[in-house]
């Protein structure tokens, strides 16, 4: 299934819509995200333009890098599209943000740029927050006790 949006249906001005979605309708791999994707739309539509402003609030399920347990981690990300209708004359715009359309054109897709901005909120480093103990806030355990297990030393030098 994909998001799209109905140009052809949209009234001119400002309007705003929220979805809900998941890893399956943006097509990303399972346990990714957990529950629902909230998606926020703010559309500007001109007669020959339409401002796309999305705002997706949900939570990662990650695998911790010390533990290995999995956590959640609440993300909020944003990014911004602009559809400009393609003219004869117009030469092709080199702008990630900006994409042409065709006058004859119902709808624009944007299930793909929504499910990059998913996969952008999965951090490199995935660890808790750490409490105000020094403590990881989901699994509870000390930086001490990683030091135990986490050493530098190199198991041949022990033979």
């Amino acid at each position: 299934m994909a998001i799209k949006i109905n140009i052809g249906s949209l009234n001119e001005g400002s309007q705003t819509i929220s979805l809900l979605s998941d890893e399956n309708e943006l097509s990303l791999p399972a346990g990714i995200i957990k529950g629902p994707l909230n998606i926020k739309l703010e559309l500007f539509k001109t007669s020959s333009q339409l401002d796309v402003k999305a705002e997706l609030k949900g939570i990662n399920l990650l695998d911790c890098d010390r533990c290995l347990e999995k956590f959640e981690k609440d993300f909020l990300t944003s990014f911004e599209l602009v559809f400009v209708m393609k003219s004869q004359r117009e030469e092709e715009i080199n702008e990630d943000y900006i994409r042409t359309y065709n006058p004859n054109m119902k709808s624009v897709d944007i299930t793909n740029d929504l499910k990059e901005a998913v996969i952008l909120t999965i951090p490199m480093k995935k660890l808790p927050e750490e409490n105000s103990a020094g403590n990881c806030s989901w699994c509870n355990r000390t930086k001490d006790f990683w030091k135990g297990i986490l050493s530098e030393k190199d198991p041949q030098d022990e033979f």
